[in-house]
């Protein structure tokens, strides 16, 4: 122990003892004895360095030099991660973290990088690491902590973990360093270059988004709020890179070789989790880019985006086919009369009835919430803004109409009261139109959808959740695109529908519209029995007339 290094507690002496006495070596085995030395992370606070430069992504300090082994202390202030890196000269070692740490595994296998896992540690566990082993550690939570390192060589004198390699994948290299495996590293603790590897998609882009933050970082510390101007120059093309549409193929290519391309649905869970964990990173800061260079909205509006991934598949899956089949079947407006469509968004399958000349154009109408979505269907369509459950006509509509569910984004007392909205200002004799969804919806969820366009990729996770003693499916949504030529990626955030049963529904139609309700599968237009509860497809159609 140097002269000037604080005296080691106990806990430290009897693993330093049981290091030293150790002959049979595993990465295991070192987990297991610095598991059993019980160091805690107080002990270890006279080596705490969280007050390290802003160009260093963690603190760093050395505990014990013992020759064919090393003990290191690593201090993390929130938004700390290391770069992606392996442990040099090590051959075996252990991690304690005292901590919430995120921790991340790579594969490299045949020249490709690959993420492996990435999860959330908890206080006091203990990590084995092996050789050539590439991973990553940070600090996402909000508070500091410590971590506790181990490594060793048999047969070595000292500099255990020098030669450690730092993948640098915004350069395409692997940076060979004796210091800390950090972002950005300066050009005196680089030892030597090596041509680098090639990241999977969600690989590039997570180290991306943290050597953005470092560098954001280093700027920040600086008195003059700048970077050199090679650091400068690399934060440009770091945000270049984030949005550069060149990387649709890779995300393209690496998703779909786990999609059922039938069914949209994963057909590898763990690669999925960790699809959409890192995809969301991405999404955050491309929002924070955004508003700094107050570039509005990725797509111009949400509304294009909204047609593209939901309108023009749906309009083209089941909604074309059930709404010719309404007005073959009901002759709706044989006679003239007006439309009404409650909840119309972007108005686009409204517009396909005008342009089917279905509805003449100064018949069609359309009411909804979103100020953007009504935007965009003004030009289409009579529309006009407002909430349907304040609508105080009476008798006014030959025909009302609701598609792609909207009434069941309501809460389910409110999604009664819109039913008999339709009904009060639907005129005796008219109809309303509209398409629901199952109680078991979940079943033919898919978790990819892209667009007729190809530009377009919606990533999406449902499940089934109970509040107040009813069922809703909640969809957390990301989009990728690229419509303008950039890569995009947005969090739409989660989608709450609820899920009465279809004979509740149907109750409720016929109590309102005290008329015939007759409901089908939207998919098949087979009529369901009044005892059904789902049906092939479980999109339903209810078509009601009023009495």
């Amino acid at each position: 122990m140097d002269a000037k290094s604080p005296p080691f507690p106990e806990s430290l002496k009897a693993l330093i003892g049981a290091v030293e006495k150790e002959t049979h070596w595993s990465p295991q085995r070192a987990a297991q004895i610095l598991r059993e030395a019980d160091i805690t992370q107080q002990e270890l606070m006279p080596w705490a360095f969280f007050d390290h430069p802003a160009k260093d992504s963690y603190g760093r300090k050395l505990v014990h030099d013992g020759g064919h082994y090393e003990m290191m202390v690593m201090s993390w202030n929130p938004g700390d991660v290391s770069a992606l890196h392996d442990h040099g000269y090590a051959q075996w070692g252990a991690v304690k973290v005292f901590g919430p740490a995120e921790h991340a595994s790579f594969w490299l296998i045949n020249g490709e990088l690959h993420t492996q896992s990435r999860t959330r540690l908890k206080p006091g566990d203990v990590l084995h690491v092996g050789h050539e082993w590439v991973h990553q550690m940070g600090n996402t939570s909000g508070i500091q902590f410590l971590t506790f390192h181990l490594y060793g060589c048999v047969g070595r004198r000292g500099g255990i973990t020098a030669n450690a390699r730092v993948f640098d994948l915004d350069a395409n290299q692997v940076h060979l360093t004796n210091n800390g495996v950090f972002f950005a590293l300066p050009e005196s603790a680089i030892s030597a270059r090596i041509a680098g590897p090639m990241p999977d998609f969600m690989t590039h882009f997570r180290h991306q988004v943290e050597l953005k933050h470092r560098l954001d970082r280093m700027r920040a510390a600086s008195d003059t709020q700048s970077l050199p101007p090679l650091l400068d120059t690399r934060d440009q093309r770091v945000t270049d890179d984030l949005f550069d549409a060149r990387h649709w193929d890779a995300f393209e290519h690496d998703l779909f070789l786990h999609v059922d391309t039938g069914t949209g649905c994963m057909t590898d869970l763990g690669y999925w989790q960790r699809l959409r964990q890192e995809v969301q990173t991405v999404a955050e800061l491309q929002e924070k880019l955004r508003e700094e260079a107050d570039n509005g909205d990725p797509f111009d509006t949400y509304a294009e985006l909204y047609d593209a991934v939901v309108g023009e598949p749906c309009l083209d899956s089941f909604m074309e086919s059930y709404l010719e089949f309404a007005f073959r079947k009901y002759r709706l407006l044989n006679k003239g009369g007006r439309f009404l469509s409650l909840g119309c968004g972007t108005g686009m399958v409204e517009n396909h009835l005008v342009r089917r000349g279905r509805v003449p154009k100064d018949r069609m109408h359309g009411i909804d919430k979103s100020p953007a979505m009504v935007k965009v269907a003004k030009e289409r369509i009579n529309a006009w803004e407002g909430d349907l459950l304040e609508i105080d006509e009476e008798n006014a509509w030959d025909v009302t109409y609701n598609g792609l569910n909207v009434f069941q984004y309501l809460r389910p007392k409110e999604m009664e009261q819109a039913i008999r909205v339709a009904a009060r200002i639907t005129r005796p004799g008219g109809y309303f139109v509209g398409d629901f969804i199952t109680p078991d919806h979940i079943r033919v969820y898919p978790h990819v959808i892209r667009s007729n366009c190809g530009n377009v990729i919606s990533l999406r996770q449902p499940e089934l959740i109970e509040q107040e003693g009813h069922i809703f499916q909640r969809s957390a949504i990301l989009n990728v695109s690229r419509l303008h030529g950039t890569l995009q990626i947005t969090d739409e955030g989660r989608h709450l529908r609820c899920l009465p049963s279809v004979t509740r529904v149907r109750r409720w139609f016929e109590e309102a519209f005290q008329g015939q309700v007759e409901v089908y599968d939207a998919a098949t237009l087979h009529p369901l029995d009044p005892s059904d509860e789902t049906c092939w497809s479980t999109r339903y159609l209810v078509i009601a007339k009023k009495k």
